[in-house]
């Protein structure tokens, strides 16, 4: 799956970390203030989307200017409180060893806050095994294709020696708007059968990228 391939540009939630029960966790916090229905990890990972509030909208919260505006500061506090209960996936390290080693350039490009990015990639010490580390600058999962281009002239390579590899449908409508090959993985924030709406180079582990 990796054949011509030099550079791995990687998505994060879900990707590397496995963290959809921390976003079930912060919904579900969010849904019994404003007495809605809680949802599972089931459903979350079958209605999970972007943009971020056409999500909110499957699951009836209030997306109108005020109430969105509250929604931004109530989940960034909560997510504050659970940022670290997560791990990383348990072949996650490995995997970077391996592509490192093997001569392959990494990246991150993430639709979470730069800031919290920073911190989390740190924290797990993984930051090393990349290039650059690239978030975005609010915290309604906003601007990922944008920052993908920059970082497409960065790198500078031809486009199809890079492979972005992700666990949402976005992030193949991200590799789209890039021009370059995408591979989605299944243990994240959707479901295999919601990625393979989109492409059928889907995995479940990362071991397949060799296979």
């Amino acid at each position: 799956m990796l054949k011509n391939k030099k550079y791995v540009i990687f998505d994060w939630n879900g990707t590397l970390i496995d963290d959809a029960f921390v976003f079930v966790d912060v919904l579900n916090v969010l849904l019994k203030r404003r007495h809605l229905k809680t949802i599972n990890l089931k459903e979350y990972r079958e209605l999970f989307c972007f943009p971020i509030k056409d999500f909110y909208k499957k699951i009836n919260i209030d997306i109108s200017y005020k109430s969105f505006q509250q929604l931004k500061v109530e989940f960034v506090s909560e997510y504050n409180l659970r940022r670290y209960s997560a791990d990383l996936f348990i072949d996650t390290k490995l995997i970077l060893e391996k592509l490192r080693g093997m001569g392959f350039s990494l990246s991150i490009l993430s639709a979470s806050n730069q800031n919290t990015l920073n911190d989390l990639t740190a924290y797990y010490s993984i930051n090393q095994y990349f290039d650059l580390i690239i978030g975005v600058d609010n915290y309604i999962a906003d601007g990922k294709i944008e920052n993908g281009k920059k970082l497409m002239r960065t790198i500078g390579l031809d486009r199809n020696q890079i492979i972005l590899i992700g666990d949402t449908d976005h992030d193949y409508e991200v590799a789209e708007n890039l021009k370059i090959d995408c591979l989605l993985i299944s243990h994240g924030h959707q479901s295999e059968q919601r990625l393979k709406k989109s492409s059928n180079r889907v995995i479940k582990k990362f071991n397949q990228l060799f296979s």
